[in-house]
């Protein structure tokens, strides 16, 4: 059986676990406690890692979401080889692929190991085979065929999020594998919350742009708040790249318009 496991970088701002895809979404950006969908546990080494509820009693994909508290991987993500074969190994899994990251919204097919070029999202039915991401702000999506033969991991940066890395990652389940959409878990991971992932009006007009009229339920005006007063900052929004992916994520069984 493949796994996924997401590397999420801590080191950045932002923490929050955004629960499944089919579920209500909160505002919560600091969970101290489990939830019935994010749960702690510990590997076998002894790391503590997070685990999404829906991904492990369903398919039993194994996976985590590392924080500093698991212990922290290289700035440079050529640099840590090594690391993640050994978080590979924690999993049950023989070896480790990624990719170079650029916030953008491709997704690659991997049969193997190591760096598998750039892009922001990666599929696999390779038995033993971790997939790798790496986050701060932006959320980490985890995807499974409900019979566990594929997984998939995309990097959800506001720009992939605008180019529907949610829907393609489903899509290439689904071309390379024959994945039917309906049969995918997916959850969103840990990241900047909605009301902490604040952008500015052009990744605003990018948005309604590249989603649709509709992207505009993902974002709210930011406030500025002082002693005596409460306005509007016109050139500032919060994005919630929760309610977005998990919107893609929902409607992901029709991609004839993805471009």
């Amino acid at each position: 059986m493949p796994f996924a496991c997401s590397v999420a970088h801590r080191h950045l701002c932002g923490k929050g676990a955004a629960p499944p895809a089919r579920r209500q979404l909160p505002v919560s950006t600091e969970p101290t406690e489990p939830s019935e969908s994010f749960q702690f546990a510990t590997l076998p080494g002894g790391r503590e890692v997070g685990q999404v509820a829906p991904l492990k009693n369903g398919p039993g994909v194994g996976h985590a979401v590392t924080t500093r508290k698991g212990g922290l991987f290289p700035a440079d993500v050529e640099d840590g080889g090594d690391m993640y074969e050994q978080l590979a190994g924690e999993l049950g899994c023989s070896d480790a692929a990624w990719c170079r990251q650029v916030h953008g919204a491709s997704v690659l097919a991997v049969d193997r190991g190591g760096g598998a070029g750039e892009a922001d999202g990666l599929v696999s039915d390779t038995p033993g085979l971790a997939l790798l991401g790496f986050s701060a702000d932006c959320p980490l999506i985890l995807a499974a065929d409900a019979s566990g033969k594929a997984v998939g991991i995309a990097h959800a940066s506001w720009r992939g999020t605008i180019g529907r890395i949610a829907e393609r990652l489903i899509a290439a389940m689904g071309e390379h594998f024959g994945t039917n959409p309906a049969d995918v878990i997916a959850c969103v991971g840990p990241s900047a919350g909605p009301d902490r992932y604040e952008v500015g009006a052009d990744v605003y007009d990018a948005a309604i742009a590249g989603i649709g009229p509709d992207a505009k339920n993902f974002f709210i005006r930011t406030i500025r708040t002082t002693p005596t007063t409460r306005t509007d900052r016109p050139d500032k929004w919060l994005f919630d790249l929760w309610s977005a992916n998990a919107s893609q994520l929902m409607g992901a069984e029709d991609d004839a318009d993805l471009p």
